[in-house]
């Protein structure tokens, strides 16, 4: 693994560990941002922004497809560009159905659930490594 995986594979663990761990502590707080950004326009292109420059730092500086860890490294980077290239150019009406469509209080376990893991097996390849 390249040191580049290695500081990236670390630094998305452990963010999305402490994320899934704040979603689950203070829920409550979780869901409100989630609706609030999902009413507003300047907030829904604001998050679109922060996801398309993290994206393209990612899928710029690292695109390598070598190892499981790289590999997932690599795919977070291309959703995050992706999904705030969406978020940037769909309609906000567009971007509240489909918040609306994945029914996060529904889901809401099985959302941080997927953080917690993928931060845990992130973390563990970046520091087994």
């Amino acid at each position: 693994m390249t040191p580049l995986t290695l500081f990236l594979a670390k630094l998305i663990g452990a963010y999305a560990l402490i994320m899934s761990a704040w979603m689950l502590v203070r829920r409550d707080v979780a869901l409100q941002m989630i609706e609030s950004v999902s009413r507003e326009p300047v907030a829904i292109a604001f998050v679109g922004m922060i996801r398309l420059a993290i994206g393209l730092a990612i899928v710029i500086g690292h695109d390598i497809w070598s190892d499981m860890a790289a590999a997932l490294v690599s795919l977070v980077g291309w959703i995050t560009l992706i999904s705030g290239f969406l978020t940037l150019f769909l309609p906000p009406r567009t971007v509240r159905d489909i918040f609306a469509r994945m029914a996060y209080e529904k889901r809401y376990p099985v959302f941080a659930l997927i953080s917690f893991a993928l931060g845990g097996a992130l973390l563990i390849a970046g520091f087994s490594a």
